[in-house]
């Protein structure tokens, strides 16, 4: 309970920041979650070059699995037509995510589409984001969504930087189960690996994240 409220006083403040609001989607219904990691550079153009290498880590997808570690879930990126690819993420493209543990039994993996993406820019603030929202598995037929968290749910992924402070976050909002299958199989996965989330076990996937789009390799 103490690091619930610890977490949703830092979501709180996150909040406070005019852009951040912009940018991630309002919570409406089910649960949401953050989860951030924060570096404080040394001066202007330190700060400037650590936004830089972090972007470049934020939007090479394929590549999140190193710089979480290779006990953290993996990442594929798809364009919008399905095929597998290796560039820049862009507005559209799907990606293919293998969590560690139970995997989805319908289509194998869990997959979201890229429904918004952006950056900005000023003297003292520079902001690069991207929001995921779980979908239908793009290689398929099927127009269920193929992912633990029900279709309302999405995720927003950030490289914040504010004078010298740089944060790396992911916000979740409007979470909840998957519960859509006709398989009573992937139904009982999807519920038993939104409970893992809500304990925790999300938190530690996005914090192995988000701590290695700013650290790994750090200038």
């Amino acid at each position: 309970m103490a690091m619930a409220f610890i977490i949703a006083m830092c979501n709180k403040d996150a909040m406070k920041e005019p852009w951040l609001r912009e940018v991630v989607p309002a919570q409406h219904t089910g649960q949401s979650s953050f989860t951030h990691s924060r570096i404080n550079c040394r001066n202007y153009s330190h700060a400037q070059s650590c936004f830089r290498i972090a972007a470049e880590r934020l939007v090479h997808i394929n590549q999140w699995n190193d710089y979480a570690g290779k006990a953290t879930a993996s990442f594929q990126l798809f364009d919008e037509t399905g095929n597998a690819i290796n560039r820049p993420v862009m507005k559209n493209d799907y990606l293919r995510i293998n969590i560690p543990g139970p995997g989805n039994p319908d289509e194998g993996g869990d997959w979201v589409q890229v429904q918004q993406m952006g950056e900005r820019s000023s003297g003292e603030q520079q902001l690069i984001f991207i929001t995921v929202k779980s979908c239908p598995n793009p290689l398929t037929s099927t127009s269920a969504p193929t992912h633990f968290f029900d279709q309302p749910a999405t995720s927003t992924f950030v490289i914040f930087r504010k004078q010298l402070s740089l944060m790396a976050a992911v916000f979740g909002r409007n979470e909840h189960p998957n519960q859509k299958s006709r398989n009573i199989i992937t139904r009982i996965r999807n519920f038993f690996v939104y409970l893992g989330a809500r304990l925790g076990l999300a938190n530690l996937q996005w914090k192995a994240l988000t701590h290695g789009l700013l650290y790994e390799k750090e200038p």
